[in-house]
């Protein structure tokens, strides 16, 4: 594999770890079930008209936006009018420097020059190693209400 491809594997792996937004679904009450909903709304803090909680969800992903859509479209199947957003939690991960063997000179102890171009190889300033660069990524914790009156 030679520095083009490997650089735009490690980018691929990279944003699609960035891209991908999991949640999970844990109803309160699995033997009540709703039927699916057309809108569902996003709020900050419990809603005062009279409700019940009908599940916890858990998503994680790249960007709190991305978290919302999926959070909403996880209850929207499970028949709840709004999710409450109790908290979103933010992680860094730091660059990190990945050894790729394919980059030392050590590694090829003469014979470099069956395995690359007559151009010479293909080398990286940071040597034998590749970095991958700093990310962020969220967690999303949420309830999924069902109003049972109307708004007072």
């Amino acid at each position: 594999m030679n520095r083009a491809q490997s650089v735009v594997f490690l980018s691929a792996l990279v944003l699609s770890a960035c891209a991908s937004v999991s949640t999970q679904v844990v109803p309160l009450n699995p033997a009540q079930t709703f039927p699916p909903t057309q809108f569902v709304e996003i709020l900050r803090q419990k809603p005062e008209r009279p409700h019940i909680e009908i599940a916890v969800l858990e998503s994680r992903g790249g960007s709190e936006a991305e978290l919302l859509n999926d959070a909403r479209e996880k209850a929207r199947a499970l028949g709840a009018d709004a999710i409450v957003r109790i908290e979103t939690e933010t992680y860094y991960h730091p660059p990190v420097a990945i050894y790729e063997p394919w980059h030392d000179p050590f590694h090829w102890r003469g014979n470099r020059h069956r395995y690359f171009s007559p151009f010479g190889p293909f080398s990286s300033p940071w040597g034998a190693y590749q970095m991958i660069p700093a990310s962020y990524s969220y967690v999303l914790k949420a309830t999924a209400v069902k109003y049972t009156g109307p708004a007072s």
